[in-house]
């Protein structure tokens, strides 16, 4: 191999160029092409003053080591810092509700304990009960399935709409009755077959398997880094010594030629004998026309906007002392969820101010993220100020939209990924696919599935 040429300057981009530094010949030359004027991608840190406001991920979960070891390669391992540990609620029709303890995604470990919950009624909490103790007579699925389709037949539609939803909205796009439960959270359906049903399969999951885990933890599950996540990605791009990166560059289409490949972009044509494309599924349609394009054209992003409002602490009153909340669909708000970043990240605010980063778009109805800053801000203040006294405008809003966002991982996704990267091999030797649309749309899923695609690659020579 004489080159290798990465699209793509986002975390999965840098990522694949700094361990391709690693791992590759130091004759195999290093190419990464970003369209933008800066590297980074989703990731950006809005800093001002004292605040640190992440305009896209603003965490990872701490249990998926591939993101934490890639800090610590850079030099930034003594600048992780660990979520803070509140209450979070949910928002339904009829006002905000605390999020059970001893709940994992919304799924009971301790039934008793659950039944202090104000979501279901009393004949809702007995028939979810029964469900969880005299589970119907249900066979594990052996291949992939709904994962609302699961959960619905095993915990009952009212938990599954008003706690289980949104709380997956904050983590999955794309609808729950269409989501794959294996590309999720197979553990749901191992422990299952492993101890006969989905509640004693729960209770008997290994603490690092329990994401989004209430009312046992002393200690944040997720981290971040002191100066924002972007930190990072600056970090990656100074420590790559012989990898030229070239912004603004924005390829344009993708041609065979006997010896690799032939990227025509803005800045004219360029040769590489290997290609790693973290670009998103639209852009792989264009490049690479001979390859699956149903899948592909399914794996539409769900677009979604944010909007960070930073107030003087006397200028609003919160409704409770926790992390923030996330809306269920019968919630008659445009908002999805909220943030409260001054109880989540202490280190990001300074004392005396509050600062709520509030979430807007679903998946089939995000106009919102089309609309004019100012109208994000108003439809924000107006859902916030039908649950908290505010009495003063913001100091300051923070609007940011992402529209190549996340990707639907819908019923047998890993079944198709794996028949697309079958399907590159033969027709477009050479060429890897890598990012959120593939193996799980955690940075450290990124982060893991380029590294071990690049290791493999150093391996074939």
């Amino acid at each position: 191999m004489r080159n290798l040429t990465i699209v793509g300057g986002g975390i999965t981009g840098l990522t694949a160029a700094f361990y391709a530094e690693r791992y590759l010949p130091e004759d195999v030359s290093i190419t990464l092409l970003e369209a933008n004027d800066r590297v980074g991608g989703k990731i950006d840190t809005f800093e001002t003053g004292e605040f640190a406001v992440e305009r896209g991920p603003d965490s990872y979960v701490f249990r998926k080591t591939a993101m934490t070891e890639l800090i610590h390669d850079v030099g930034l391992g003594d600048e992780l810092v660990r979520n803070g540990v509140g209450q979070a609620y949910v928002l339904h029709h009829d006002g905000l509700h605390p999020i059970p303890k001893q709940t994992v995604m919304g799924i009971p470990l301790d039934v008793d304990a659950f039944k202090q919950t104000s979501l279901l009624s009393e004949d809702e909490h007995a028939a979810l009960r029964t469900m969880l103790l005299s589970p119907p007579d249900i066979i594990p699925p052996e291949t992939d399935v709904s994962l609302g389709l699961y959960l619905r037949e095993r915990v009952g539609d009212p938990i599954v709409d008003r706690l289980i939803e949104p709380l997956l909205s904050g983590i999955y796009a794309g609808d729950i009755d269409k989501m794959s439960a294996l590309s999720t959270f197979p553990q749901f359906i191992e422990g299952e077959k492993k101890y006969g049903n989905l509640y004693e399969g729960m209770r008997h999951l290994r603490p690092e398997q329990r994401v989004a885990e209430v009312g046992a933890k002393k200690v944040g599950q997720f981290a971040s880094l002191r100066r924002g996540l972007k930190s990072l990605t600056d970090r990656l791009a100074e420590r790559l010594e012989r990898t030229e990166v070239i912004l603004n560059c924005s390829v344009e289409q993708v041609e065979e030629m006997e010896t690799g490949y032939r990227l025509l972009t803005n800045r004219g044509d360029m040769d590489s004998e290997r290609l790693v494309l973290t670009v998103p599924p639209r852009l792989i349609r264009q490049f690479l026309p001979k390859v699956d394009s149903d899948f592909l054209a399914d794996m539409k992003p769900h677009a979604t906007a944010t909007c960070s409002l930073v107030f003087k602490e006397t200028d609003i009153e919160l409704p409770f002392v926790g992390t923030g909340f996330v809306t269920s669909q019968e919630a008659d708000v445009m908002i999805t969820a909220c943030t409260f970043i001054d109880q989540k990240w202490p280190h990001a605010v300074p004392d005396g101010y509050h600062v709520l980063r509030v979430f807007l778009g679903r998946p089939g109805a995000d106009e919102i993220v089309d609309a004019p800053d100012e109208d994000i801000v108003a439809t924000a203040l107006h859902d916030l100020g039908g649950l908290m006294n505010i009495k003063a405008a913001p100091l300051q809003a923070v609007v940011s939209r992402l529209r190549d966002g996340l990707p639907p991982y819908a019923v047998f996704h890993a079944d198709r990924v794996r028949a697309l990267r079958a399907e590159m091999s033969r027709v477009y030797p050479g060429v890897l696919l890598a990012g959120i649309a593939y193996d799980g749309i955690g940075m450290p899923d990124c982060i893991k599935s380029v590294h071990e695609q690049i290791k493999q690659l150093a391996e074939l020579g």
